[in-house]
C-alpha cells in the first residue's frame, strides 16, 4: 500500500517541478489564434524575457527543446565550413560541438572536463594564434547540466575583446536561466539560447534565442536558411503566426504567462 500524498517529486536536472499556479494557468479553452488575447500575451512574454535577460535585443520563440535553439543559432549565422570554437565544461558543450560538426562546420573544441571551469590562458592562446581570424564564433555553456560547472561569461567576453578578435559570442543558458544571473548586454553576449523547462519552471516544449543587433546583421548575410529555423520572419512577422512558423503553441504560452505571474 502506498502512503504517498500529492504529486511525485522526480529529482533530475530537468524538467523542473512545476508550481501549481503554472499548471492551472493552462486549464482553459483554446483561444482564437489569429487575434486578440493570444497576441497580447505572446508579446508580453517576449518583452518580459528580454528584460529578464538584460537585453534590448530580440527574443525568438521556437516550438522546440534546447537542441532546437542550438541548431537555430548556428544555421542563422554560419555557412558550411565556417570555423567555430567551443568551450566545453561538461556534456552539453560537447553536444553543441557535435551538432555543429553534423552541420558541416569546422570545429575546435577546448574540453576542460567535468570538474573545471574554462582555462582563460588556453582560450587566449587559441584566439591570438588565429592570425587570419578564421574563427567565426566562440560557444560556451553558462552552467552545464551534466557537470554543474558555472562559467564566468563576462570574463570570456573580456578575453575575446582583449585579443581583438571579431568572433561572435554565443552562450547556452538552458540549465540555469532564471537561476543564475545573466546580463546579456552588459556582458557582451551576441546570442543566448535557453529553454522553458528548467529555471523558468514550465513544461518542456518552448525554447528561445536572444539575439543582439550584431548577430542580426550577421544573419542577414546568410545565403539560405531552412524556413522553419529562419529567425528573420519570427523577429519581424507580417502576420502573427509567423512568430511560430505556423499555429501558436497556445497552452504552452498560457503556461509561460503563468510562470511570469507566479510571484504576483
Amino acid at each position: 500500500m502506498s502512503l504517498s500524498r500529492g504529486r511525485d517529486h522526480l529529482a533530475t536536472p530537468g524538467p523542473s517541478i512545476i508550481p501549481e499556479k503554472v499548471l492551472t494557468a493552462m486549464n482553459r479553452s483554446a483561444p482564437n489564434i489569429y487575434e486578440g488575447e493570444i497576441i497580447a500575451i505572446t508579446e508580453s512574454i517576449l518583452s518580459d524575457l528580454a528584460n529578464f535577460a538584460g537585453t534590448s535585443g530580440n527574443v525568438v520563440l521556437y516550438v522546440a527543446n534546447g537542441h532546437g535553439v542550438w541548431e537555430a543559432a548556428i544555421v542563422n549565422l554560419f555557412e558550411k565550413g565556417d570555423t567555430i570554437l567551443i568551450l566545453s565544461t561538461g556534456q552539453f558543450g560537447i553536444g553543441w560541438a557535435s551538432l555543429c560538426k553534423n552541420l558541416n562546420m569546422n570545429i575546435i573544441v577546448l574540453d576542460f572536463g567535468y570538474e573545471s571551469t574554462i582555462d582563460f590562458n588556453q582560450l587566449e592562446s587559441v584566439l591570438i594564434d588565429d592570425f587570419n581570424q578564421e574563427i567565426k564564433a566562440v560557444l560556451s555553456v553558462q552552467t552545464d547540466t551534466a557537470s554543474s560547472v558555472l562559467n564566468d561569461i563576462q570574463l570570456i567576453k573580456q578575453t575575446i575583446d582583449a585579443c581583438n578578435h571579431p568572433a561572435l559570442f554565443l552562450v547556452d543558458s538552458i540549465a540555469c536561466f532564471g537561476c543564475d544571473r545573466f546580463e546579456m548586454d552588459e556582458w557582451g553576449v551576441d546570442v543566448m539560447v535557453t529553454a522553458c523547462q528548467k529555471g523558468l519552471m514550465t513544461p518542456p516544449g518552448i525554447s528561445y534565442c536572444f539575439v543582439n543587433e550584431k548577430a542580426i546583421l550577421q544573419s542577414e548575410k546568410k545565403i539560405s536558411v531552412s524556413p522553419y529555423w529562419d529567425w528573420k520572419p519570427r523577429i519581424n512577422p507580417k502576420n502573427f503566426y509567423e512568430r511560430f512558423f505556423g499555429t501558436a503553441p497556445t497552452h504552452h504560452i498560457f503556461w509561460t504567462e503563468g510562470g511570469f505571474r507566479y510571484d504576483d
